[in-house]
């Protein structure tokens, strides 16, 4: 934490996504626990629009209850001073009576979904050579995938179930063919899916053939591809998260979400009784989960397995369906930061959130100082023989 003691912290939130009211809550949560910590942070909100804000109004949860839209027309934006190569990276007000730079020496993604929990971010922060917090480009591009990410199960014989993906222009030429696919190669029932969205947001279980292309009409709304998976009935959904400083790694308690529709949906994961995916409806969680300790030690196994094929960083969440008939269990998908910050679960499991953040913290800085001792050099003379007529000028 030495490291960071007199640098700036900019926490990233909001951005380009279905989830951007998911993630202003995640941001401020970040934040506010990082100035428990001592810890020198700046906000950074990014507008649906995709319009950055970096000052103290966003920085407070209050900010946002209601009419921020109308508010944010009084603030100045800001936009990425480019040209800086101090492996930082500034902002700089648009307004042009404030020049001042603001300069972050550690990036905090709190995006959930595209364009920031997909490698976009994290994309970013490599580019100006900024230490961040979380997984890395590749992890997170996998991650962020449904498909990509039951296809690296595969891969590693991990258990998951079977998939079919379907592309918006496809289906938009043969519904019929679309339909037959799914019938098929998987049956039903199935689950209908955007590939690359989160907090339940698109999805649909589907039961009868007359309902298909409805679903796939949903779910390509949010995204031009679309997973289909087979159902697992008679379901348990559980869910175990991994910790890391890049020394020691944690394995959470195994958490599993108690509800009696087909789907663990966004109503039940962030506003019914608060929310159960915050923490707050504890009704409808059991931590640890009503499984057997040999199912426990399964679960933990994989996600230690899983945490180390994908080369993750900080933390990492693998949920997991399971079939209480048949004791089978199937990995689902991966979430990286920031749908994995479950404090209620480390909480539950004697890691307090400050803990979690300091862990992150020093991983990332760790990994930093790794990528610093690369080198960016190779001498050539390459450009001294380049005399191809189409070089000519």
């Amino acid at each position: 934490m030495e490291d960071l003691k007199d640098k700036t912290i900019g926490v990233f939130f909001g951005g380009q996504s279905p989830e951007h009211e998911i993630s202003i809550i995640t941001g401020e949560f970040i934040i506010a626990e990082l100035k428990k910590m001592g810890l020198n942070v700046s906000a950074v909100y990014v507008d649906k629009e995709g319009a950055w804000y970096s000052n103290e109004e966003v920085a407070k949860l209050k900010f946002f209850k209601e009419g921020y839209h109308n508010a944010l027309k009084e603030l100045s934006e800001q936009y990425l001073h480019l040209g800086l190569s101090k492996k930082r990276l500034a902002l700089q007000a648009r307004n042009v009576f404030k020049r001042g730079k603001k300069f972050i020496e550690f990036i905090f993604p709190a995006f959930h979904g595209r364009c920031g929990e997909d490698g976009a971010m994290q994309g970013l922060a490599e580019f100006f050579q900024t230490p961040y917090a979380g997984c890395g480009i590749y992890t997170s591009s996998i991650a962020i995938d449904k498909d990509f990410t039951k296809k690296m199960f595969k891969k590693i014989n991990i258990p998951t179930t079977e998939h079919i993906t379907v592309h918006k222009k496809d289906f938009a030429d043969g519904k019929d063919k679309a339909i037959k696919k799914i019938q098929k190669d998987l049956g039903l029932p199935v689950f209908i899916k955007p590939s690359r969205a989160g907090s339940s947001i698109g999805i649909t279980k589907v039961k009868k053939e007359e309902d298909i292309a409805d679903a796939l009409e949903l779910a390509c709304h949010y995204d031009p591809k679309v997973v289909i998976e087979k159902s697992v009935e008679n379901v348990k959904d559980i869910t175990c998260a991994v910790l890391s400083d890049g020394e020691q790694v944690i394995v959470s308690e195994v958490q599993e979400a108690l509800f009696s529709a087909d789907l663990f949906d966004y109503d039940l994961k962030y506003l019914e009784g608060g929310g159960a995916q915050t923490g707050n409806a504890e009704s409808n969680l059991a931590i640890p989960a009503k499984i057997s300790k040999e199912h426990t030690e399964k679960v933990k196994d994989m996600c230690k397995t899983l945490f180390r094929e994908v080369e993750a960083n900080g933390t990492m969440r693998v949920d997991f369906l399971m079939n209480r008939e048949s004791g089978e269990i199937f990995a689902n998908e991966i979430n990286t930061l920031p749908g994995t910050l479950y404090h209620h679960l480390w909480k539950k499991s004697d890691v307090e959130i400050n803990t979690v953040l300091e862990m992150m913290l020093k991983d990332g800085m760790r990994r930093w100082k790794e990528s610093q001792e690369m080198h960016s050099e190779f001498t050539t003379d390459v450009l001294k023989s380049a005399n191809s007529a189409k070089l000519q000028q």
